[in-house]
């Protein structure tokens, strides 16, 4: 399905880990990410100032999710923050955390905030027994963050919800080799397709596979947007663009979720009628749930659910529908 998110170690197949990210819970070794912790005084304001999310309300024990843009609204980054009394943990993906990096080394001028990678394992459990599986391993914070405990060693546990139906991510010291020995043996290991599959269901993104470096969060969809970028508060790099984008209502392109009749790739061609090149496939996978599934980006005047299309790869076309992300709905 794509390169920039490695195959898993030690996994079971598709079928077990699809079933526990379902209906029990199961372990995804996020080793494609990266965690940044940021500290000093001034970390709050300085990230108000740099990030699409409203910071004000962010207090220790909390969480929320951001955009870093360029200057001219590109995305940088996507991440997760988590509030520590002493600190921010942010979480991203690798080929984006060195944007952040970058931004606080070359903008931090007289403000007391600095950077640091936490070189740690970083290990997810999802599904919608997470809570109650991990609960009996360690105590879990009230709030979404804090520390416990595991076999001696400290964990730092964040709650995240990375394919739909919640859990939470663990930061677990590398030598913590009885830690991480039983939460691999109580958890069924995720790999990679189960995992990419679940979380397109989920409508979630994955930064350099369905973005590049041409790519507006407000593209991202309205779900995306919502959970991303305020248009509240103050000025912050790129709000002029997303303003401007905002007030006149629309992109030109929308990224969303295709019901297919057949299998389908990354890279293929949207068409529409008789008007072809109206969009581009950026991932695709088979679910059991839903059957052949993609997501792409649509020009906005067919970015609408039930709109019919067809994805052509040569000379060989596949019907679809379009459908709002995320696929999977509760309730």
């Amino acid at each position: 399905m794509c390169d920039t998110i490695p195959a898993l170690v030690g996994v079971e197949g598709f079928d077990a880990g699809y079933r526990a990210l379902r209906e029990t819970a199961g372990l995804i070794d996020l080793s494609w990410k990266k965690v940044l912790a940021i500290t000093g005084d001034d970390r709050k304001g300085w990230l108000q100032g740099q990030v699409t999310q409203d910071l004000r309300p962010f207090d220790s024990g909390g969480f929320t999710q951001f955009c870093l843009c360029s200057p001219t609204g590109q995305l940088e980054a996507i991440a997760g923050v988590w509030a520590f009394p002493d600190r921010y943990l942010v979480v991203l993906h690798e080929d984006s955390a060195p944007a952040l990096a970058k931004r606080i080394e070359k903008l931090v001028i007289m403000e007391d905030i600095q950077s640091a990678p936490v070189e740690e394992a970083i290990l997810s459990i999802q599904g919608p027994e997470a809570t109650e599986k991990l609960s009996e391993l360690m105590a879990l914070p009230s709030l979404d963050a804090g520390r416990s405990e595991i076999e001696g060693s400290e964990v730092i546990v964040l709650r995240s919800n990375r394919t739909g139906l919640g859990g939470w991510d663990l930061i677990v010291p590398l030598d913590a080799t009885k830690a991480l020995k039983k939460l691999r043996k109580a958890f069924v290991a995720i790999d990679r397709e189960a995992y990419l599959t679940a979380s397109l269901e989920a409508g979630m993104p994955q930064f350099g596979i369905d973005t590049d470096s041409k790519t507006l969060p407000p593209e991202l969809g309205p779900a995306f947007e919502a959970a991303t970028v305020s248009y509240s508060k103050g000025c912050y790099a790129g709000q002029e663009v997303l303003m401007r984008i905002h007030s006149r209502g629309h992109t030109n392109r929308t990224w969303v979720g295709l019901l297919c009749d057949g299998p389908v790739s990354r890279g293929d061609s949207i068409a529409y009628g008789s008007k072809p090149e109206m969009g581009r496939v950026t991932t695709a996978a088979f679910s059991p749930e839903f059957g052949y599934i993609a997501a792409g980006y649509v020009r906005n005047e067919i970015a609408m659910s039930g709109e019919l299309v067809r994805i052509e790869r040569d000379d060989q076309s596949t019907e679809a529908e379009v459908a709002e992300m995320p696929l999977l709905r509760l309730g």
